[in-house]
């Protein structure tokens, strides 16, 4: 291992895409992992088309595609009562409108893809078993746990939502939102026989709300539990839950939990040739199911910013300025719909009233400002 024009900090989602955008326009890179090995945690991710059109252009999508789940709905459903308050069909004519289809994914297989296309890059080393101990954004330098400096062009960090980078350049940061996320990921054989493994499912619920679905071509079944903290399990906060929800979470006992956080958005991204991008820069509450788009979209922009400029801190500033807007946008929509997800009494009432209410097509014109998003002119 050795000093490298580009240091990515942290291999994950953001950090492996960034090397694939930088790959494609000609420059070499170092990936830095403080883990032993390149596994990916966490369950299951939809990839709505503006993500599926950023893995398209970072050559990935061939590789993730055969892994993915092509659910034919989305339904939204009360969880005290079942009722179905939405439907929005995911067929031929929502991929015509927006350019790309909406699939469903386990995250392992996303990294999987990653790292596949990683591998035929010479110019992507990856460096796993190496954390970051300290940073110097003046002189563009690391410090790793063997002691060692790593001299670096530029560091782009993308390590999450507890950035040692971050840190360093704005100070502690962490947010937390009074929410706790349960996951699980079963096998599709138990899951209760009247579930529709074609579906993507949210379930809203008072004081939480629930989303599943399957993955992994339909081998695997993720479910995602949202609450308020001090609830202990699923199984406790969803006790009104109706019998089709009910049976799903009784039907699981294994939780992974932990808690919810976003990051406040800062009036920069980047310092001399030091920058944030993905979780590090803007995590937001997994409520619009973006979080993975986010740092797709992210390596793509950067890519081009980079290419386009003659100088580091340009490219940093115009991809900043082409990113902030959006994730801070983003960010506010996620924070607003947990609430909107958990609500109780009358505000439940009218959230469901106006569900029930509005047109497939008319709720998808609210959402069309994400799904729309397009790579930027080269």
């Amino acid at each position: 291992m050795s000093d490298s024009p580009f240091i990515i900090v942290g291999a994950g989602i953001a950090g492996l895409a960034t090397s694939l955008g930088l790959a494609r326009i000609g420059r070499s890179s170092l990936v830095l992992e403080k883990a032993p090995d390149f596994t990916a945690l966490g369950a299951g991710l939809q990839l709505g088309p503006n993500a599926v059109a950023a893995l398209q252009w970072l050559g990935v999508w061939d590789a993730l595609s055969p892994h993915c789940v092509a659910p034919r709905e989305i339904h939204i459903r009360d969880g005290v009562t079942g009722a179905v308050l939405q439907r929005v069909a995911l067929g031929a004519d929502f991929e015509n409108r927006f350019g790309a289809p909406y699939r469903v994914a386990h995250r392992n297989d996303l990294h999987n893809a990653l790292l596949q296309v990683v591998h035929q890059y010479p110019g992507i080393t990856l460096a796993p078993n190496v954390e970051v101990t300290g940073v110097s954004i003046t002189s563009t330098t690391l410090t790793i746990n063997s002691g060692k400096s790593l001299k670096a062009k530029a560091i782009i960090a993308a390590d999450g939502v507890n950035s040692i980078v971050r840190n360093t350049m704005h100070g502690g940061n962490r947010a937390s939102s009074g929410h706790t996320i349960y996951r699980a990921l079963v096998p599709v054989g138990s899951v209760p026989q009247n579930v529709d493994m074609e579906v993507v499912t949210l379930w809203l619920y008072p004081g939480g709300h629930v989303v599943h679905y399957a993955v992994s071509n339909g081998e695997l079944f993720n479910i995602v539990a949202s609450v308020v903290e001090g609830k202990t399990t699923p199984a406790t906060a969803f006790q009104r839950a109706c019998r089709p929800l009910a049976d799903i979470l009784n039907a699981q006992k294994t939780w992974t939990a932990w808690p919810a956080r976003d990051v406040k958005p800062k009036p920069a991204w980047s310092k001399n040739q030091t920058l944030l991008i993905g979780d590090a820069a803007h995590a937001s509450l997994p409520y619009m199911a973006q979080g993975a788009a986010m740092a797709l979209e992210d390596a793509c922009v950067l890519a081009i910013a980079i290419r386009n400029s003659r100088e580091i801190e340009t490219a940093f500033g115009n991809f900043a300025k082409a990113r902030v807007a959006r994730a801070s946008d983003i960010q506010k929509q996620s924070r607003r719909l947990g609430k909107i997800y958990h609500a109780q009494g009358l505000l439940r009432q009218a959230r469901n009233m106006f569900l029930q209410r509005t047109s497939p097509r008319r709720f998808m014109d609210r959402l069309s400002w994400i799904y729309d998003w397009k790579i930027p002119k080269e």
